[in-house]
């Protein structure tokens, strides 16, 4: 995981730079090409140690994600991204790259002045662009006083001066065409379309089809169990902190009083964890299933983090004592496992702080309510400092696990049992399925990536692996959902079946809690207001700080 920016025909904006740091400790250079082209990566190893940007033969690349499959002939997926590039050209290596993996790609070709471009196909990893008054700065991360906005998960970009080709993901042409409208002088839609890297929605509803659900459950098992597996196996080393690095950390990433003023705690004394990996731990279903598989994956005699964030009255909140509950099925499945549940406990005052500092630029251009409340208790739990058995102790994980994609792929959400039962069927929650899955980047993942990486940690999404969910959009809607049961039984009901196979019996049966109003965030400041309004506390701020 990396933050990457791009300043192309204008100035190299340091204040951006300010924001990347927090995203990669191990290697920061940059690269300046004539009088207004200038590269800049900061690097938190994963995979291997390869250095950016990465040049060759007038062809520069900073790149932020991972590859899962590639050949091992090459040190690290960066080598190979630019293998790829003097292989086979950059609009097939864009091809190859968008179904293997998180990525954000760049890549300027001197010799003709081009700039590519692109995300892969759901948008785990964040892009910004922000048009300057002679071209244009591209950057994992922005701040509120520009007019940044994402760049879509939609295809991938061409840009020569202010003048932009788009090779669209088929199905994705009028995306492409809104992109560009207003930011570029002119924007040209290419008739060669690139088609998705996964099997489309199955949108049958004949419930007369036998279900075969023992070797459906198996595979399900067989293909998530893999997806957390190789992701697992990137991750060489825990994040090393010393009495200094930890008081750095503490410095860089707000540690308030309960006086409202904003101290370094005595945290050079805290225990460290020693853990490479961690899960983003709710409690629920989906992040405990995960929490089971990479225990299968991970050496026995290593720890694994579960971070839990809570706000306000700590342990009576629902994701606190679903997280307790479900560590406990943990420990009788995997007694000889080191589990740290960290408990992140938020003040309103330390809330405030971190929003006023960090959060706000980190979020936007997504700035309503749900997203502050979504991406302040990302913020927290992603930072891993907390309690744990009753021990002050901060997190080494390198790489955290997230159950996101879940939800949108089986029919978790309250909305899906809303579209069946206000007359839609299944024919209505099929829409909404096929609605949720299509907007991923755009409404979460872009915006997840920005925050949690300002923790120099690198996340992963088990359940959006390209082959799992080609696999789970095969199947009859009948394995996903029965909303005639109550909630908690009939949403996800494939994972639920898995579940209760693994012996996860407390996770299995608990109802979807969003964790805004899980982890009690959205109650904390005691506002009535509507996830879709524009946040108040999200103003506009003068300058990075």
């Amino acid at each position: 995981m990396c933050g990457i920016s791009c300043c192309y025909k204008c100035k190299e904006n340091t204040q951006i730079n300010k924001r990347l740091l927090n995203r990669g400790p191990d290697h920061q250079s940059s690269t300046k090409l004539g009088e207004d082209v200038t590269l800049t990566a900061y690097v938190l190893h994963i995979q291997g140690n390869c250095k950016q940007p990465l040049s060759k033969n007038h062809k520069h690349l900073i790149y932020n994600g991972q590859l899962f499959h590639y050949p091992q002939v090459y040190k690290s997926d960066t080598e190979y991204i630019m293998g790829q590039v003097f292989q086979s050209g950059i609009l097939s290596t864009a091809r190859r790259t968008i179904g293997h993996g998180p990525l954000a790609v760049v890549i300027y070709d001197e010799e003709i002045d081009c700039l590519w471009f692109w995300r892969d196909y759901f948008g785990r990893r964040s892009l910004l662009i922000c048009r300057q008054e002679t071209g244009y700065l591209l950057s994992s991360v922005g701040d509120s006083c520009k007019e940044w906005i994402e760049v879509p998960a939609c295809g991938v970009f061409c840009l020569k001066g202010q003048n932009l080709e788009c090779y669209p993901f088929s199905g994705h042409e009028e995306t492409c065409v809104k992109f560009g409208e207003n930011l570029f002088d002119s924007t040209v839609i290419s008739a060669e379309t690139i088609q998705p890297p996964v099997l489309p929605l199955n949108t049958c509803t004949d419930t007369s089809e036998f279900l075969d659900w023992e070797s459906t459950t198996s595979k399900f098992l067989e293909l998530l169990s893999e997806s957390v597996r190789v992701r697992d196996m990137c991750c060489k080393s825990p994040l090393s902190f010393t009495k200094d690095s930890l008081s750095d950390y503490s410095t860089r990433h707000c540690y308030c009083t309960s006086d409202d003023k904003c101290n370094v705690h005595e945290v050079t004394n805290w225990d460290v964890s020693n853990a490479r990996v961690a899960v983003l731990f709710s409690g629920g279903i989906d992040c405990t299933v995960l929490a089971l598989l990479l225990h299968r994956s991970v050496p026995e005699e290593e720890p694994i983090d579960l971070l839990n964030v809570s706000f306000g009255n700590y342990d009576s909140t629902p994701d606190r004592i679903s997280a307790v509950a479900s560590l406990e099925d943990l420990q009788k499945l995997a007694p000889n496992r080191i589990w740290n549940l960290i408990k992140v406990n938020v003040s309103v005052e330390e809330l405030r702080c971190a929003r006023e500092r960090h959060i706000t630029d980190l979020l936007y251009p997504h700035n309503t309510v749900l997203d502050d409340s979504i991406g302040c208790a990302l913020w927290f739990a992603a930072r891993g400092a907390g309690l744990c058995k009753d021990r002050p102790m901060i997190s080494s994980a390198r790489l955290l696990f997230s159950g996101i994609g879940a939800d949108e792929l089986l029919g978790g959400y309250s909305r899906h049992r809303g579209a069946w039962q206000n007359g839609g069927g299944l024919e209505g929650v099929l829409q909404q399925l096929q609605l949720d899955i299509g907007r991923i980047s755009e409404r979460n993942l872009g915006r997840d990536n920005r925050v949690i990486g300002d923790h120099m940690r690198d996340c992963v999404a088990p359940y959006l692996d390209e082959s799992f969910v080609s696999f789970v959009n095969s199947l009859p809607i009948q394995y996903k959902v029965d909303f005639t049961l109550p909630r908690g039984q009939g949403e996800k009901v494939i994972l639920r079946k898995v579940a209760q196979n693994l012996g996860l019996n407390s996770s299995s049966a608990l109802p979807k809690k969003a964790i805004q109003f899980g982890s009690k965030i959205a109650k904390l400041e005691g506002r009535k207001e509507k996830g879709g309004d524009v946040c108040s506390r999200l103003s506009r701020k003068d300058q990075i700080t």
